[in-house]
């Protein structure tokens, strides 16, 4: 027996002997609170429900996704105090919903509060906005029954994972009729491949075509079916190569810059997404650490439909830490892609550090070609220009928050 119910048990009885009512009921109101807490503290946890639904498990930058978080108290003994804490990565934005600190590094809290009657079941309806690329876990929850004075009097932890990938938005390519080489394929006589850019006529219509290559006005107008027909290219592999790197010096250094992190991403992600429209192979390769552990990240070029769902995976989950210098990374270049591919570098600092690298490949076989992003990419696109390196500029007007489309020029 506790002291408390001790002392409410003198109480009692000195209340009987003395024949004071109002000691009599202070000291069963001593007794009863004690009783109730320690109900609650063997038995409030128990069969109670905590259900967390996140609307969905992917989604892009500026959306806003709903995150349903129920409790269930599944028994007769009623709760005055149900406090849920969600540990979920800090950086997460839930609205009306600021995060309280948490012990564990690099993860808030996401506090809830209910009172519960016996058997009754409560949802509540948040939502998280998707302000940043990343991905963000979930888990565990901590729940935590307190007495009638909101003392804490049982809490247990439930494992509870789930995680929520916000990939980078995407915007148009536009690209000036001077500068459109880059992004398009060499004319080839005969190839494997073609570019479905360059139309160059139609042709009766083969079993296995695409119902979007049939051509249905010709169709309609010669009265059998036939389909397009394209100019054949040299090559159908392109390889992004993202430059993470946004401060000149060692990689090593834990300096960047935030937004011109975020613009590589909009950037990179917005030419694998033309690049693939195209029905071209398109890969991806970058050098910083990812969610999980990994020191880089090689996506093989693809040309199928869950491709580029595979690249915006990659870029959510990309963290502006760097693994190894940008020109060792180009170095695994040769193992991974063949000769006759096209390489596409994507940087917001000086690329000299690597333009040996690049002129390298180049010699091997394959087309290489620099996009420069930052303040200074006039500079770096002269630069690479003057050492026979084809380069472009690539601007996110008037930031990769609002823009409305990457230009490319020349």
């Amino acid at each position: 027996m506790s002291g408390w119910s001790l002392v409410g048990l003198a109480m009692v009885a000195a209340g009987a002997l003395l024949g004071t009512p109002g000691l009599l009921l202070i000291g069963g109101l001593t007794i009863l609170s004690r009783w109730l807490t320690t109900l609650w503290s063997r038995y409030g946890l128990d069969s109670v429900g905590y259900t967390r639904r996140i609307g969905t498990t992917r989604a892009v930058w500026g959306d806003q996704v709903g995150l349903d978080v129920e409790v269930w108290n599944r028994k007769l003994l009623p709760l005055p105090l149900l406090t849920a804490d969600d540990h979920v990565t800090d950086t997460l934005r839930v609205a009306g919903r600021p995060l309280v600190a948490s012990e564990r590094p690099g993860q808030g809290a996401l506090q809830n509060s209910w009172s519960l009657l016996w058997y009754e079941r409560v949802i509540r309806h948040l939502v998280i906005d998707a302000h940043r690329r990343g991905a963000f876990t979930f888990g565990p929850v901590r729940l935590t029954v307190s007495d009638l004075f909101e003392r804490g009097t049982n809490s247990e932890e439930r494992e509870m994972p789930g995680e929520l990938l916000v990939r980078p938005r995407t915007v148009p390519i536009r690209v000036p009729p001077a500068a459109a080489a880059p992004l398009g394929t060499a004319r080839a006589r005969t190839s494997l491949f073609t570019d479905p850019s360059r139309f160059a006529g139609v042709r009766p219509y083969q079993p296995g075509d695409p119902m979007r290559r049939i051509h249905w006005r010709a169709t309609a107008r010669i009265g059998a079916h036939v389909s397009r027909r394209y100019e054949p290219v040299r090559e159908r592999q392109v390889l992004i190569a993202v430059d993470l790197q946004t401060v000149s010096g060692p990689h090593w250094l834990m300096i960047f810059d935030d937004d011109q992190v975020e613009a590589l991403c909009v950037a990179a992600a917005s030419l694998a997404r033309r690049l693939l429209d195209i029905d071209s192979a398109c890969g991806l390769l970058l050098g910083a650490q990812l969610v999980g552990g990994r020191r880089y990240a090689y996506v093989p070029p693809s040309a199928a439909s869950s491709q580029l769902g595979r690249i915006e995976d990659v870029l959510a989950q990309v963290q502006p830490i760097l693994s190894l210098p940008f020109e060792r990374l180009l170095g695994v270049v040769p193992r991974r892609l063949t000769p006759g591919g096209t390489i596409f570098t994507l940087a917001a600092r000086d690329p000299q550090p690597y333009a040996d690298r690049l002129r390298r490949l180049s010699r091997a076989g394959y087309a290489v070609t620099h996009l420069a992003l930052g303040p200074d990419r006039d500079a770096h696109r002269a630069g690479m220009a003057a050492l026979g390196i084809p380069a472009r500029v690539a601007e996110l007007d008037p930031d990769w928050r609002r823009a409305d489309a990457l230009v490319v020029a020349g």
